[in-house]
C-alpha cells in the first residue's frame, strides 16, 4: 500500500488475513476459495478479489504496492462513490469473525471412520451466535452434508459442571449431557460446504442464528448441530457456549 493499512476485512471466512503497516498478508484456509478482500487506509477503501492457487509461481501479487508519485496539479473530478451500507456492514462482520471470534476447544475423541463435524470457532454479537464449522470425510464414500439443523437443549445437566466447558464441543465418549428436552433454532446465514465431500476430504462452512428467548437464560447454554447419516449414524456435535 501506498500509505499505511488501518483495517482489512473479507467477505468469507476461507482465507486468514493480518496486515502489518502497508502490507497485507493473506492466507487460504481452504482449496479454490475466492472472496472479497476491502482495505482501508486514511485516504478511502481498495477492493481486491481473491482466488487460491495451487503454487505460489501461479499467484498473482498486488496488495504490497509502492507509493506512486503525485502529479503536480492533477485533481479528480469525479465525486467519491457513496459508500454502501450493506457492504460495510458485511465487512465489519468479515472483520470481527476473523480477529473477534473463540476458538472452540475439543474435549473428548472423535469418531475413527467417520464423518466428523468439527466446530471451529464462534462469534457471539448480542443474541446472535456464529459458528464455524468443518466437515472431515473420515469414512471410505462420498459424503452429501447440506446444511445443519441446530437444536438448544433444555435444562441440560451433567455430571461436570457445565460452566468450566465454555466455548467447548463435548464428544460422546467423554461426557454425557442430559437434559429435558430440544428446541429447534432456525439459522439466519449459511455458508454450507461444498455438495459432495469426497473420502479424506475436508470442507469448511457457516452458519448463523439468534438464540431463542426460552433459551437466554442465567445458566450455560448447549446447543446440538445435526448433520445428515454417513450411512454409519447421524453427524452430530455438541457446544457448550
Amino acid at each position: 500500500m501506498a500509505e499505511p493499512v488501518t483495517e482489512v476485512a473479507a467477505g468469507s471466512s476461507s482465507y486468514k488475513i493480518e496486515w502489518r503497516g502497508n502490507k497485507v498478508f493473506v492466507q487460504p484456509l481452504e482449496p479454490e476459495a475466492t472472496t472479497n478482500l476491502f482495505i482501508w487506509t486514511a485516504s478511502g477503501r481498495l477492493n481486491y478479489e481473491l482466488v487460491a492457487v495451487q503454487s505460489v509461481a501461479d499467484a498473482q501479487f498486488a496488495i504490497d504496492e509502492e507509493p506512486a508519485p503525485k502529479a503536480a496539479s492533477a485533481v479528480d473530478p469525479r465525486p467519491e462513490p457513496a459508500s454502501d451500507p450493506a457492504a460495510m456492514e458485511q465487512a465489519k462482520l468479515a472483520t470481527d469473525l476473523l480477529f473477534a471470534s473463540r476458538p472452540v476447544r475439543l474435549v473428548g475423541q472423535l469418531k475413527r471412520n467417520r464423518v466428523q463435524l468439527v466446530l471451529k470457532d464462534l462469534y457471539r454479537n448480542s443474541n446472535r451466535i456464529y459458528v464455524r464449522y468443518a466437515i472431515q470425510n473420515d469414512s471410505p464414500t462420498p459424503y452429501e452434508p447440506g446444511s445443519p439443523a441446530v437444536f438448544t437443549l433444555k435444562s441440560p445437566h451433567s455430571s461436570r459442571s457445565l460452566y468450566s466447558l465454555s466455548a467447548s464441543q463435548i464428544t460422546s465418549d467423554r461426557l454425557r449431557i442430559s437434559d429435558d428436552g430440544e428446541m429447534a433454532i432456525n439459522a439466519i446465514e449459511a455458508q454450507s460446504p461444498t455438495s459432495i465431500v469426497p473420502p479424506g476430504g475436508a470442507a469448511l462452512g457457516l452458519i448463523a442464528f439468534e438464540l431463542p428467548r426460552a433459551a437466554q437464560h442465567s445458566g450455560p447454554t448447549v446447543l446440538r448441530f445435526a448433520f445428515p447419516s454417513d450411512g454409519a449414524g447421524e453427524v452430530s456435535a455438541y457446544l457448550v457456549l
